[in-house]
């Protein structure tokens, strides 16, 4: 047995639901069965595994029978995921997948029945119309005005309804209906009076089990007449209107996008409450419990993107829905969101007419709304703003809402046994918003049955049933009026307008669109890892190339580039804003669908910045057309009043100087009168004449005026009282207004733009910085320190500042780069030589400036040799090695050597390792900026090469240590590195190593020449970049460590204060006493008797009373710094500790190893020295035992006994034989 068609087409769009594209992101766990090797244990936890890769192989297999087997194994797949990871804390992540995908399971089942059950409707209906029309039988009447009713054949037996054929024959006088026969024809009356209007003729008839016994065979006719719908008939049922459902497509989806686009614009003040779902903590409970389909804009745009509305009518209710709920919700007493939900919705209904419903016509796309809706919004609001007279409360407070809601999400016993048909005025909106009533008296009939429900069930005489009676009074009167209305013919004239209404878009002017794509193709996007700046619109230019990236058309469907919107601007295509609008979006739109998944980071932060940048020029101008009237979609903004239109005599309401706004009228604020500002002159001891500072720029002063005005004037500063320090800004202002002469930077040679480049990056530094310095050199010093004017005098000879030197390089005094340097670095040298004296008595300030001077004086040094690299020379001269030097030459060699000290400085700086997988400290973020800096859009074909850990077959033999970017990058995220200076070396044997295994090949082999080329280009900018590090990260060292010393300095002047107000307080509580506390312990310890005794380190216990030890923030702040700096140090400190005591234990190891060998040696020396001797004296026996007992000589010892002295003499001779002779001669 096989799955039925229907069935199957189910399941198989159930499963196409599931493993949509959209759903990567969820699914990708459950596509393929789990891998029992990384997961032993998953078998015995789950009886039946299933995925969904297995679950289509079943279906096309034809494994299940019917669609309810599919259902379980597909549910099957998400809950063995939850079963077996539930209690494993490292996968939650996995839990809540599946949870999601069991959602998606849901929704996507819900959307597959329902279509299937739509399309099985509609062909019923279908064949049930073409079987009417064949098989039934008609019969014509006799007389005239005769009405026969023939009963139609059963095509089956036990059919419960049985099928009428009616013809109705009317004369030229219309007749009144009498009596009914019983066998169906109806009489007619004799007193009958022609009608204006046609009748409507209504015929019900019933059969079948609710027939009595004796009526079996019988079938009852009801028949009503009428020429005229009166108000008490039977109400329509509420179904929506007539319309044919239209399928999303590419199109549709962009003219639903068109709709949210413009809606924003032209209803700003509405749309802002609607952007993003209510996630106020005050209301999101009650907003769930009374709501139960929020929706917002930023959530129906999401559902456009993910492709879940099949159908243009489901986005259009999406967007009622909006309006619905903020109507259904705010049900406050004059409340202020009603009349914005209704703006909103009105023009949400004139943009889908434009946009969709003229585009579909003669088609019905979605169900449209009454065309009185606004008037039935009215009158809900009349009685929700109704109070009792008895409490104060609404009277419609009770049936705002189903009565469930006010029985905790149930029916009250007996309910539903009384009301059929429950309806509440939040369930009426609903319907009236969302276009399910087709008609006025559907609509009337429901709002009469809130009334009718509250008398069933509570009766007419309790509260409840009297405050229903007092809202059906008014609601009787207001729905009374909307239907006689309704009948009229005014009634007919507003639905013939209703229907035909269409707003009007102004085409836009072609000039206008090119002003904005100039705009946005000036834009420009700097990368600010690699520092490098590019055209924002670079890669958008032109259409994608399919042939390179073949799988584009996978991930977008309609392409988009610039030429293409440049020939749609000439051709005018455009036919509103808003396509020039969508097509622009859908660039970048395109732009992050191709690159997300490939996690191409460059591409989508570049198209996220492009399409910030189009959408603030496209608001901008916008809003300029919108003032200049060039947008003939909206309307102006009534002007305020203003000071030039109440000079004018410009009136607002027919008052003047009284404006209405919101319907209110408001008193206009007084207008204050422009008043000339001071002229502030300052006399400093280099200068002869004072120069003026003037409010206006244009050098003249406002006319003077005796009214009273609303603005502060200025304090007075007199040039004659030098003793009075004046505010900085003015003293800056001062000092560049004595030089006239000041150029604009397009005017400046090529080596004074240098210098002014230098200047203003010196300007950003944190301490110098003029938004809020910390060490101010940008002025005289006697100007802001009067008191320090004569001491500052005599000890300086030639003062200089930032803004002098600044003014003097714009007038064009300085001859050459050297000269500007020379003055810059005169600055801090000057305040190094004031505070000299003052730091070594430790006077606080004086230590601060003088630390922070030398070094700052010290990273103007590194600064000028890096930015003025085009002034830089070979010429001779000293050379400042390391230090804070007074002057220097901007010469090659003291570059070289200023890199190298910020190398020794930078390199050997121990990392502020974190925890894997934590944030990364800022040295570390440092080095990863390094690493990213190679990882740029515009090198990826350079760095193609060094990426990865593929070498070739021989590479290790002439490469030692090989090494690519992903292992450097590895090694960062496991904190194997300790310092910048391990990081930065193995960046740069990267490139190294590329380059000294291709120099040989490359001029024979291509790739090994394209790999040398590209190893030479990338070590440049990584050279690049280092010192682009070098120069900040120095900077931050030296800064830390002067302020860690300012911050020691600041807590021991503290102490030191804290110590002197003890020993007075001890003097004044004890006075005449001899005794000397030397100690903060001990005077704690006296004076609190009842607090711990005295430890063996010293503790101060302070009184949680005394205010005077309640320390501030910035205290504990720094305090805090200091101690971390401090627990740095001594970290640092045991780490230099450790590794010594780990060299030394490795030596002693190593010294013990060799004296165990060389005690083995030496034993195993006399253990063989002893068997020696041993052997020697076993011998010496032996001999001795042999001459007390003489051996007897053997035969064969022929030697001993020719040595033997008492032998007799043998003369032996020995004669040759013949035989012999001739025997050898032959052989």
């Amino acid at each position: 047995m096989t799955m039925p068609p229907q069935e199957l087409a189910i399941c198989r769009e159930i499963l196409a639901g599931l493993t949509a594209k959209e759903r990567n992101g969820i699914n990708y766990l459950f596509l393929e069965p789990v891998d029992h090797a990384f997961f032993p244990t998953y078998l015995s936890i789950v009886k039946r595994p299933m995925d969904l890769g297995t679950l289509a192989t079943n279906l096309e297999n034809g494994i299940y029978q019917d669609k309810e087997e599919f259902y379980s194994d597909a549910k099957m797949i998400f809950e063995n995921a939850i079963l077996f990871n539930k209690d494993r804390s490292e996968s939650a992540w996995v839990v809540d997948l599946a949870k999601r995908m069991t959602k998606a399971y849901d929704s996507v089942k819900k959307k597959a029945e329902k279509k299937a059950a739509r399309l099985a409707g509609g062909g019923d209906q279908k064949a049930n119309k073409e079987k009417t029309t064949k098989d039934g039988e008609k019969k014509k009447g006799g007389n005239g005005g005769d009405l026969k009713v023939s009963k139609e054949k059963a095509s089956k037996e036990g059919t419960k309804k049985k099928k009428l054929s009616i013809k109705l024959k009317r004369q030229k006088s219309t007749s009144s209906l009498g009596d009914i026969s019983s066998a169906g024809e109806i009489a007619p009356s004799d007193d009958s009076k022609p009608a204006k209007k046609k009748m409507k003729v209504k015929l019900k008839l019933s059969t079948g089990s609710d027939a009595k016994k004796g009526d079996a065979g019988k079938t009852k006719v009801k028949l009503s007449v009428s020429s005229k719908p009166a108000a008490s008939s039977k109400p329509d049922p509420v179904v929506a209107g007539k319309y044919e459902e239209v399928p999303m497509n590419t199109f549709r989806r962009a003219q639903c996008y068109k709709i949210i686009s413009s809606l924003k614009r032209r209803q700003p003040s509405a749309c802002k409450w609607f952007h993003k779902p209510v996630s106020d903590p005050a209301i999101v409970k009650d907003y769930k419990e009374k709501i139960k389909n929020p929706m917002d804009l930023s959530s129906l745009s999401s559902k456009l993107d993910k492709n879940l509305h099949s159908t243009v009518g489901e986005f259009v209710h999406d967007l009622r829905l909006i309006g619905a709920n903020c109507l259904q919700y705010n049900t406050t007493v004059n409340d202020s969101f009603r009349p914005v939900a209704i703006d909103f919705l009105t023009t949400a209904e004139d943009l889908c007419n434009f946009f969709i419903a003229k585009h579909e016509s003669p088609k019905t796309p979605y169900p449209s709304l009454l065309y009185c809706w606004e008037d039935c919004v009215k009158i809900f609001s009349e009685l929700i703003n109704m109070i009792n007279p008895e409490d104060g409360h609404q009277t419609a407070w009770y049936f705002l809402h189903p009565v469930s809601f006010f029985f905790q999400g149930s029916w009250p016993e007996g309910y539903m046994d009384k009301v059929k048909q429950p309806i509440d005025i939040g369930t009426i909106v609903q319907h009236l918003i969302t276009g399910s009533y087709n008609s006025v008296g559907s609509f009337v009939a429901d709002c009469r049955r809130i009334v009718e429900n509250c008398h069933a069930f509570n009766g007419v005489t309790e509260p409840l049933g009297e405050q229903a009676s007092r809202l059906n009074a008014i609601m009787e009167k207001s729905l009374g009026q909307l239907s006689l209305f309704d009948q009229s013919d005014k009634g007919a004239k507003a639905r013939e307008k209703a229907a035909s209404k269409c707003m009007v878009i102004k085409r836009p002017e072609k000039d206008f669109l090119r002003e904005i794509m100039r705009e946005l193709r000036a834009a420009t996007y700097t990368d600010k890892l690699a520092k490098i700046t590019e055209k924002a619109t670079m890669h958008f230019e032109k259409p994608v190339d399919t042939t390179i990236f073949t799988d584009y058309t996978e991930y977008v469907e309609t392409a988009m580039d610039l030429e293409t919107v440049d020939r749609k601007i000439e051709s005018g295509s455009y036919a509103t804003p808003e396509d020039f609008e969508f097509d622009l979006t859908l660039i970048f739109k395109n732009c992050e669908r191709y690159n997300g998944p490939k996690k191409n980071m460059h591409m989508i932060t570049l198209g996220k910045h492009t399409a910030k940048i189009f959408r603030s020029a496209w608001r901008r101008k916008l809003f300029a057309e919108k003032m200049r009237g060039g947008s003939g979609s909206v309307a102006k903004r009534p002007s305020l009043p203003t000071l030039a239109n109440r000079a004018s005599g410009a009136t607002i309401g027919g008052k003047m100087g009284v404006g209405k706004a919101g319907g209110k009228k408001r008193p206009a604020s007084p207008v204050p009168e422009e008043r000339p500002t001071k002229r502030v002159s300052i006399k400093g001891p280099s200068r002869t004449a004072s120069k003026s500072v003037s409010s206006s720029s244009s050098g003249k002063s406002a006319p003077k005026s005796s009214k009273k005005t609303f603005s502060k004037p200025p304090p007075k500063i007199t040039p004659s009282d030098p003793s009075v320090p004046v505010p900085m800004h003015v003293a800056i202002a001062s000092i560049k207004e004595s030089y006239p002469g000041r150029r604009q930077n397009k005017d400046l040679e090529g080596w004074e733009a240098e210098c002014l480049k230098f200047l203003r990056q010196l300007m950003k530094h944190p301490w110098v910085s003029a938004e809020r310095p910390k060490y101010i050199f940008h002025v005289p010093v006697h100007i802001l320190f009067p008191e320090i004017r004569e001491s500052y005098a005599a000890k300086i000879d030639h003062p200089m500042d930032l803004t002098t030197a600044e003014a003097k390089l714009l007038q064009g005094v300085y001859l050459k780069a050297e000269d500007f340097i020379f003055d810059i670095a005169l600055v801090f040298s000057n305040a190094i030589a004031f505070n000299k004296d003052g730091h070594d008595v430790g006077e606080p300030m004086s230590c601060a400036y003088y630390e922070a001077s030398t070094h700052l004086l010290k990273y103007i040094r590194w600064l000028s040799l890096e930015v003025l690299q085009s002034c830089l020379t070979n010429e001779s001269g000293p050379v400042v090695e390391s230090g804070s030097a007074t002057s220097w030459k901007l010469t090659i060699r003291n570059r070289e050597m200023a890199r190298k000290e910020m190398e020794s400085i930078v390199f050997n700086e121990l990392l502020d390792i974190t925890e894997p997988g934590d944030k990364f400290s800022w040295s570390e973020q440092e080095c990863e900026k390094l690493l990213k800096s190679l990882r740029h859009m515009s090198d990826q074909r350079n760095m193609g090469f060094f990426v990865q850990m593929n070498f070739p077959p021989d590479y290790t033999t002439f490469i030692s240590k090989p090494i690519a970017w992903d292992k450097c990058n590895e090694k960062l995220q496991q904190r194997r590195y300790n310092t910048i200076g391990e990081t930065v070396e193995d960046l740069r044997l990267i490139f190294s190593n590329a380059l000294k295994y291709n120099e040989g090949a490359r001029h024979v082999n291509k790739i090994s020449g394209v790999a040398y080329d590209s190893a030479m280009h990338m070590s440049r900018k990584l050279e690049a970049a280092i010192d682009k590090m070098l120069l900040t990260v120095g900077d931050r060292i030296g800064r830390e460590r002067i302020d860690m010393l300012t911050s020691h300095r600041e807590l021991e002047a503290t102490e030191r204060a804290e110590e002197e107000q003890r020993k007075r307080r001890w003097e004044k509580e004890n006075p005449g006493s001899t005794v000397e506390v030397k100690t903060k312990l001990r005077i704690v310890h006296q004076r609190n008797s009842h607090r711990k005794k005295m430890t063996d380190f010293e503790f101060p216990f302070y009184d949680e009373e005394d205010g005077e030890q309640v320390e501030s923030d910035a205290d504990y702040l720094q305090h805090a710094k200091a101690l971390y700096e401090k627990q740095r140090e001594a970290r640092a400190t045991m780490q230099q500790i450790a590794l010594s005591i780990s060299v030394s234990l490795f030596r002693k190891h190593q010294e013990s190893a060799a004296a165990k060998a060389w005690a083995c040696e030496m034993a195993q020396k006399a253990y063989t020295e002893r068997v020696r001797i041993e052997k020697e004296k076993a011998a010496a026996k032996k001999e001795e035992n042999a001459e007390e007992v003489p051996a007897k000589p053997r035969g064969a010892c022929v030697s001993s006994a020719l040595n033997d002295s008492n032998r007799k003499q043998i003369k032996m001779s020995i004669q040759k034989r013949k035989k012999l002779k001739r025997k050898l001669t032959f052989l």
